[in-house]
């Protein structure tokens, strides 16, 4: 199973800020671990060179023969003294100034090669062991070579450097994580609060806690919640003084309509007050939308929709029910019930068959509503609850309807905090799935 990014912002910010740390904390070390490494090879160096010149100043009191023995003496297994002719470091200056260079280990014995210039840092600095080749001249036109094996310090990183590291760093991330907690935590209240909007009922509580960032955006949020209530409120009461304005000239010229003595005429007049009565109450209907919800109150939506399809069952139009479950939700049973009563009325106009089931899915209550129709391209799937969008070309309200049903339901079931789906089914027509969100008790049906 791959690791990727965590997704939670409290974890983002603690992943980056031990990364930081750890990163901090390397480059820490091995600043300290330079700087100690060099201050040991400077030590050694310093060290061999004043035992070099003691012994350049000793050598001309020392008879000849005796010499190499004084030498040996002085030497150990990491230093070797001798006495020749010619220096062993190359000239840089002059020929009787003292030389000296630094340069690899590669083996117990000594080795005058050298390599890049990273190595040779290394050896500067003492990450690795090295040999110091160093020439004195004597008084007697001779030189004394030495040649030294210098070791880098054998603590490199002591025990309580590095716990004190690892114990800093776990400092710092353990209050980053609360102070991120305490910053993430109204971003978390602020998203249930925004879940929690409803244009029904008033806004939750207003967050006045945490940074100055989130009680503005919870005072936007509050705001915005309120003009939209405000604007489905104004909406709605126009629409609604439109649709009832309007029933009164119709009502009107359906009475005069009466008195049209030509049967045809007259007949051919009342099919267009009729259509223009459904359109208004129709249009009425959408604009009322999400406002006329009332409070939720226990409800069985399997039960609901049992019962709305023994009212649509017909002998033209057939409804039948599967398998439902037995369950108690809280539900606004008024607009639920027109939602799935527009999605039966649209499968018995398109498909004339009809058959409903039910089941439990997670937390949701998943009703589906089946037809025998001839389905929907997928193109259109979601163009369809679009407002007065028909895929039926003809604009009869007998074969197409006015292309408010799919609309009006769509927004009734999402205002209950659930939604819609159309899906073509494999062995042809069309399933309607209503999806409500789904908390209390179940029995087995």
């Amino acid at each position: 199973m791959s690791i990727g990014w965590p997704k939670d912002l409290s974890a983002q910010i603690g992943l980056t800020t031990l990364a930081a740390l750890i990163f901090t904390q390397i480059l820490f070390l091995a600043l300290f671990g330079a700087e100690r490494g060099l201050s040991h090879v400077e030590e050694q160096r310093a060290d061999i060179v004043r035992q070099g010149e003691r012994l350049v100043d000793l050598l001309p009191t020392i008879p000849e023969p005796a010499r190499m023995d004084v030498l040996s003496a002085a030497g150990s297994d990491r230093v070797l003294f001798r006495l020749s002719d010619a220096p062993i470091v190359a000239a840089v200056t002059s020929d009787r100034d003292a030389r000296m260079e630094l340069g690899a280990r590669r083996s117990s014995s000594f080795d005058h090669r050298d390599d890049g210039t990273v190595t040779a840092l290394a050896r500067r600095i003492g990450l690795t062991p090295a040999t110091l080749r160093l020439s004195l001249p004597t008084s007697d036109g001779q030189w004394l070579n030495i040649e030294a094996n210098l070791e880098r310090p054998g603590a490199f990183l002591p025990p309580r450097l590095l716990l004190g590291a690892i114990l800093s760093a776990l400092a710092v991330w353990i209050v980053m994580r609360f102070l991120v907690a305490r910053i993430t935590l109204p971003l978390r209240q602020l998203a249930d609060t925004a879940d929690a909007l409803d244009l029904d009922r008033a806004p939750p509580e207003r967050i006045e806690t945490g940074p100055s960032e989130v009680r503005v955006l919870a005072k936007a949020l509050h705001s915005l919640h309120a003009r939209l209530v405000n604007a489905v409120r104004e909406r709605t009461r126009i629409l609604a003084a439109l649709g009832h304005d309007l029933r009164s000239p119709i009502t009107a010229l359906r009475l005069q309509a009466e008195f049209i003595d030509e049967d045809q005429l007259r007949e051919r007049i009342a099919r267009i007050l009729d259509e223009m009565q459904e359109m208004t109450e129709t249009t009425l209907a959408y604009a009322r939308g999400l406002s006329e919800a009332g409070d939720k109150r226990p409800s069985d939506p399997f039960a609901l929709v049992a019962r709305l399809a023994k009212e649509l069952n017909t002998t033209a139009s057939p409804v039948t029910l599967g398998s439902m479950p037995v369950v108690t939700t809280p539900l606004r049973e008024l607009p639920v019930r027109r939602a799935v009563r527009n999605l039966i009325e649209n499968g018995q106009r398109y498909g004339g068959k009809v058959h409903i089931s039910g089941e439990l899915d997670g937390s949701a209550a998943r009703i589906h509503i089946d037809d025998d129709g001839p389905g929907i391209p997928l193109e259109d799937l979601q163009r369809v609850f679009s407002p007065f969008e028909r895929l039926e070309a003809s604009r009869s309200r007998d074969t197409g309807g006015h292309g408010l049903g799919l609309t009006i339901a769509r927004d009734i079931l999402r205002a209950q905090g659930g939604d819609v789906e159309l899906l073509n089914r494999a062995k042809g027509g069309l399933r309607a799935t209503v999806i409500l969100p789904f908390s209390g008790g179940s029995d087995a049906p």
